[in-house]
Formats: structure tokens, sequence, C-alpha cells
């Protein structure tokens, strides 16, 4: 059986279902730059060259960066998008890309909230770049499409977001009007001194703290995460960390991602957590925008 990822490009159904998502993504992004090699990825096809995103809703079309305004415009699975300036490239696996600053930048203006986040918050980790780098780089830019969205991505970009999925609720809750929190705060433990890594941490104005605890499935599945032994003695460690920070008088609040999905569910946990809300969280520039991107 063959399958066809875009139109006129072809692979068996076997390695294809034999690939990751993001293998998936690159083999595409290889097979239209091989045959146009004077092509540079812009936007979410730059992000799924680099890695940044693995969602492959994303990758719809094949995004590229033009400096004719002629040329700019959607083409098939093809969208070219008009740059004034050569945009900076670097080469990754072989197709040329918008270097990493730009490619964050041009996907927090064209994405939703929540993808952008993704994106912007995975590329700091990865290419170990900082939050003021990108708030510099958007903040320079002037009479852009969407740039006072990618200053406010920037500005609530959290590179210390372990994955995709706490990028995900860590959105969905800045979108229900919820304050930003920390992520990935150590606290040590009452009992042994070893570290404890919070998902997110938030200060109450009493000075108490309250911690939000993302449960994804795979952490309780998959072998690199779960040290050597089984699903119940995942969960015995998970009751082990949240008793330790009960006992240094820290409230746990824990969601799983269909509560991030669904909002609702997440809405009502923090706010029965007593997290803190932002009063200007809703004079966001996303309000009612939504992705022409893919």
């Amino acid at each position: 059986m063959i399958i066809m990822p875009k139109k006129g490009y072809y692979i068996s159904a076997q390695q294809w279902n034999a690939l990751s998502y993001a293998d998936r993504i690159k083999w595409t992004l290889r097979t239209v730059c091989h045959e146009h090699p004077d092509w540079v990825l812009c936007g979410p096809s730059a992000a799924g060259a680099y890695g940044y995103s693995t969602t492959l809703q994303l990758q719809r079309y094949v995004h590229i960066a033009v400096t004719e305004r002629s040329k700019a415009g959607r083409h098939g699975f093809v969208i070219a998008h008009f740059y004034k300036d050569p945009p900076p490239t670097k080469v990754v696996d072989g197709m040329q890309v918008t270097a990493e600053i730009q490619t964050m930048a041009d996907c927090a203006r064209m994405l939703d909230f929540e993808n952008a986040m993704i994106v912007c918050c995975t590329g700091l980790r990865k290419g170990n770049l900082t939050k003021t780098q990108l708030q510099e780089f958007v903040g320079n830019k002037r009479k852009i499409g969407g740039i006072i969205r990618a200053r406010y991505v920037a500005e609530h970009a959290e590179p210390a977001c372990e994955n995709g999925g706490e990028v995900a609720a860590l959105a969905a809750m800045l979108e229900l009007g919820f304050a930003q929190p920390q992520a990935q705060v150590t606290y040590v433990s009452p009992l042994d001194g070893r570290n404890i890594r919070a998902d997110f941490s938030w200060e109450r104005d009493d000075g108490s703290i309250v911690v939000g605890e993302l449960d994804g499935r795979q952490k309780y599945v998959d072998p690199s995460m779960t040290v050597g032994g089984d699903t119940v003695d995942v969960i015995l460690r998970e009751k082990d960390r949240e008793s330790e920070l009960n006992m240094l008088k820290i409230n746990v609040v824990r969601f799983q991602m269909e509560h991030v999905r669904s909002r609702e569910p997440l809405r009502r946990r923090l706010d029965a957590a007593r997290v803190p809300r932002d009063l200007c969280a809703y004079a966001s520039p996303f309000a009612g925008f939504r992705s022409t991107a893919y």
C-alpha cells in the first residue's frame, strides 16, 4: 500500500507507519525540499524541521519565504510568505530554513496561542535561547502582521516547561485568566533533603503556595520515565512527592490533558485550589483570532 502525504509525493504505508510524528514531518519536508533546493522553509514548516512542533495538523501546508511580493500567496499545498528583507537562514538536515529566532517569531504571529507557545517554549529550550532574546527580536519589528500577538507570546513564553503538554496546559491557564505560574520550581523534601520539582507554582496573596501537576499517561507507561519500575511504582512515588509537599504546607492540584483540552474541568480545579487570577488576562490579542496557517 502506498501513502501520499503531499500531492505528488509517495511513501509505502509500512515505512510511513514506522515513523514517529516528528519523523513524518521531517520526511515530508525533506522530500519537498529535495525537489526544490532553493526553497527556504519558514513558519510552521521551519518549526517542524527544527522539531519545535510534532503536530501533523500544523503541516497541512509547506510554508516558504520569498522576497518577491508577486510570488507570495497560496499555491496548492505551498504558502509563500513575503519578506521585505531576506530572513536569516541556516541548513537543517539538508533543508534551508529560517533561523531559530525568526522561526519562533513567525510562528508566534501566525499561529493560535497554544501552538505559538509550544513552538516558542520548545524553541527557546532546545536552542538555549533566552526569553529576553525573543522579546527583543519581536520588539524591534514594526508594521508586520501579527507582531502584537508575537510580542504577547514572547512575554508569556516559558522555556522551563519540559514538554508540549506542559506548554499546552500553561496556555490554557493563561487563556482562562489565571496568573502566570513559575515552571519547574524546586522544593526541598522535609524528609531527606532531596529536590522535588513541581510543574507549576503560584504564590497566593496571603503568601501560601499552590502547586499544579499535569498527569500525563506517558509518565506512567514510558520505560524512560518509570525509572525501572512499573505503573504502581510511579503512582506511589507521585503520592510520596505530594505528601512531602503537603508537609511543607504546599497545596497540590492535579489535572490531566483531557481537563486541559476541555478547559472547564481545568478552570474548576484551579478555582477550587484558589489559584490566583490575572486581572489583565482578558486583554489578549489572540481574542477572536483564527489562524489560517494550517
